[in-house]
């Protein structure tokens, strides 16, 4: 029981992550499209940032999926 548990723990901490890293990216984001909107370059960190926290949301993604299936098959 305590490994069902911990793995939905996991999940759910690594959702609340995820979470706040969407917020932080939508900032990144923002900047992106106003610079789309008018027709100047992005930022290079604006771009870096959003790269970066979209890599790691789908990091932690990919580790929900797999705790998911894992838990799954506990159950």
């Amino acid at each position: 029981m305590s490994i069902k548990r911990e793995m939905a723990k996991e999940i759910r901490v690594i959702s609340e992550e995820i979470q706040l890293l969407e917020i932080k990216r939508s900032r990144s984001e923002a900047a992106l499209i106003e610079s789309l909107i008018s027709k100047s370059e992005p930022k290079k960190e604006d771009v870096e940032y959003f790269r970066a926290f979209t890599a790691e949301i789908e990091v932690k993604r990919d580790r929900i999926q797999k705790l998911t299936r894992e838990l799954e098959k506990l159950l």
